[in-house]
């Protein structure tokens, strides 16, 4: 959101919008060809990511919904989402939350950062929907926070952690961290678009040196990703369109998956905006429109961008529509765009499952790969279930096998497990992906922990619960505090039906891997 929402007006024209290319494959709900920037990535991030790219190759349900919720802990709440739900009869494929409060300051500037937006966005993903998250973070030029509008002086500090700006960043920067991590603990992947509207002059990380921000982007990207082993990360790179330099701070296609545009007008096929989309769309990224909203506040009819997407944005994968005054609900025609047969709302989306070709993958992140279960069961058995374990296609989160037996929910924890002699010594993480079946009462959500049983005592050590997806939910175990790691007599994932559950189902292992 561009502070105070003022734009100039822009003034000259530009060229006409040439021809956009989308991709063409032949099943677009299945075909599996664009995959995150983060090798790592796990199976429901890869799942959400690809969905999104081959939307545009639909004739219908071609371009998600979304709708801003709030600033965690300022203001956020669902209430205008059940507004919008009430004028329209359909909630968006996406809730947005944005975990920054720059403009206040505090003594404790990470205060500032507030992810207690999470719980809500565990319920969305639960419910079927996506998940996008902003942060408009205080300025870690200043000791108490606060300076959201003011142009950051020395933006370079930022890359040195050894200035007390860049101390203070790290800080924000780790308390994103957490609540992100908090989300992958539950399964959820995260359309994360930092710094945005980057190319405007009304952000502290606005208007900066290109090179310098295409370095403090980079950086950023690796803490998370390998630092801070963020695996649940989408990348969307997001600009104005009333300014220029759109893609002047492109951080690279090795750092970014989606592409966005902001846009807040009164007429959404504005030769600015028709511009900025030819700009962005010609990275050779999915595209989207990351915020939209108009200048008018009340009056606006949301039915125009309909007319607009059809016309000249039709590589548009989603949009995310603004609040408050800028929301659909308050403004009109917002039936005409929910409702629209081109738009795919809560309900709508359909993840299908990944699965790779050309058969076995390489380990993410230079790691061993212990089981992949492509040439058979590995070893591994089933505990209190009720068929199996087999190999199958059916899921897989590398390669094209994963391993599969039924279960009870109603009789307990069921177990998929290898029992080895193997030395696990050196050895920091191990990591698996585990899913549930969509089939069965799983009540609150069956959860899953990933453990090892060391030493003759056969000492039990886990990493702890996750609520596991019938998209694949990866599961790590750290190392780090287990003992008799040269002495591994078990390899195994425990899985916990919630209190309630009923019916049968099925549990599914893939990607065992150990960094």
């Amino acid at each position: 959101m561009r502070s105070s929402r003022l734009r100039l007006a822009l003034s000259a024209a530009v060229a006409a919008l040439a021809a956009a290319s989308v991709l063409t494959v032949t099943d677009p709900a299945q075909a599996h060809t664009v995959a995150p920037v983060n090798g790592n990535a796990s199976a429901a991030t890869r799942n959400v990511l690809n969905w999104l790219a081959h939307l545009p190759n639909r004739s219908s349900n071609r371009i998600a919904s979304g709708f801003f919720g709030g600033y965690s802990n300022h203001g956020f709440s669902l209430a205008q989402t059940e507004e919008l739900r009430a004028a329209t009869g359909q909630y968006p494929a996406f809730l947005s939350c944005d975990y920054g409060a720059g403009w206040a300051t505090a003594s404790d500037p990470t205060s500032l950062i507030d992810y207690s937006c999470n719980s809500s966005l565990k319920s969305w993903w639960a419910s079927g929907g996506l998940v996008t998250i902003s942060v408009h973070s205080p300025s870690p030029a200043n000791a108490n926070g606060g300076g959201l509008n003011t142009p950051m002086g020395n933006f370079a500090d930022l890359l040195n952690p050894g200035t007390a700006a860049g101390a203070r960043w790290r800080a924000l920067t780790d308390k994103m961290a957490a609540g992100l991590q908090d989300l992958e603990n539950a399964g959820v992947p995260v359309l994360f678009r930092p710094l945005h509207e980057v190319n405007g002059d009304w952000f502290w990380w606005g208007n900066r040196d290109p090179n310098t921000f295409r370095q403090v982007w980079q950086q950023m990207y690796t803490y998370l990703t390998v630092t801070k082993g963020l695996d649940n990360l989408i990348w969307v790179y997001s600009a104005d369109f009333s300014r220029g330099n759109r893609t002047a701070y492109y951080p690279g296609s090795s750092y970014v998956d989606i592409v966005g545009m902001d846009a807040y007008d009164d007429n959404p096929q504005t030769s600015g905006i028709q511009a900025a989309y030819a700009e962005l769309v010609g990275l050779g990224k999915p595209f989207a429109f990351s915020e939209i909203g108009p200048d008018s506040q009340g009056s606006f009819d949301y039915g125009r961008w309909v007319t607009a997407f059809q016309q000249n944005y039709p590589a548009t994968t989603y949009f995310l529509a603004w609040n408050d005054g800028w929301g659909p609900a308050r403004n009109q025609g917002a039936g005409t765009l929910f409702n629209n047969s081109w738009i795919a709302n809560r309900g709508e989306v359909d993840l299908g499952t990944v699965t790779e070709p050309g058969g076995t993958n390489p380990p993410p992140g230079g790691g061993t790969l212990l089981s992949g279960f492509e040439s058979g069961t590995d070893g591994w058995t089933g505990g209190n279930v009720t068929g199996g374990p087999w190999r199958v296609t059916e899921w897989a989160a590398q390669g094209s096998w994963s391993l599969k037996a039924d279960v009870n929910l109603a009789a307990g924890p069921s177990y998929l497990h290898r029992i080895t002699g193997t030395s696990l010594a050196g050895r920091t993480a191990l990591r698996a992906t585990a899913r549930t079946a969509p089939w069965g009462n799983h009540g609150a959500g069956t959860q899953a922990k990933l453990y090892v049983k060391t030493g003759p005592g056969w000492q039990w050590y886990d990493g702890g619960t996750v609520t596991v997806s019938s998209t694949g939910t990866t599961l790590t175990l750290d190392l780090g505090a287990v003992a008799n790691l040269g002495d591994i007599r078990e390899i195994g994932v425990q899985f916990v039906p919630a209190g309630g559950a009923s019916g049968g189902s099925a549990v599914y292992v893939d990607n065992v891997t150990v960094q």
